[in-house]
């Protein structure tokens, strides 16, 4: 008889917190970087983050939070420091806790460790450029010749494009992920 009354209660206080209970579906835990739909990098609790805020400042922190449309960050900044041997150290400062909504959010920085070389940012191109241009001109000065007679402006010209070649491989590759056209951020 103990034993049915027992058996009665569990299963009473069983269904009793069954349906008084709401059952949610896990929200709000996940932050998602993607580029053009495809998820390129994710961020949870806990994560290092580093992005540009609504007032173009850069902001680096850890994630305390995330909900529905908003993120809390502990935010920290690494100084550079000189140390009492005279040695170069790194020293870190902790700003404090903010908490931001996702669409303030301009940009992701790359990954660290994110391969960067002359010929991505352009760096070649501008210097190849305008050294052919300072060299062409040094030559022409030289040899008592016209800096922009008909035949050198063609050369000029050929630098100056490599120039603008360099220029414009510098933008379309920048160092970070700006959020718009091509880059979104969505909490899962």
């Amino acid at each position: 008889m103990k034993k049915l009354s027992v058996f009665k209660f569990c299963l009473f206080l069983s269904l009793f917190c069954l349906l008084h209970t709401s059952v949610m579906a896990q929200g709000g835990k996940l932050l998602l970087l993607k580029d053009k739909g495809v998820v390129v990098r994710s961020f949870t609790e806990g994560d290092y983050i580093n992005f540009e805020f609504s007032n173009t400042q850069w902001l680096t922190g850890y994630i305390d939070w995330i909900k529905n449309d908003s993120i809390q960050i502990n935010q920290f900044a690494l100084q550079g420091t000189i140390t009492m041997f005279g040695t170069y150290g790194q020293d870190t400062l902790k700003l404090g806790r903010m908490v931001l909504h996702i669409n303030e959010i301009k940009a992701f920085a790359k990954d660290r460790g994110h391969f960067r070389s002359v010929f991505t940012n352009g760096a070649f191109l501008k210097a190849g450029g305008i050294g052919y241009v300072s060299l062409n001109i040094i030559n022409s000065l030289l040899k008592g010749d016209q800096v922009f007679e008909s035949k050198n402006i063609t050369k000029i010209a050929g630098g100056l494009s490599a120039w603008l070649a360099g220029v414009f491989v510098k933008k379309s590759n920048p160092d970070y992920r700006p959020i718009g056209k091509r880059f979104s951020v969505e909490i899962l």
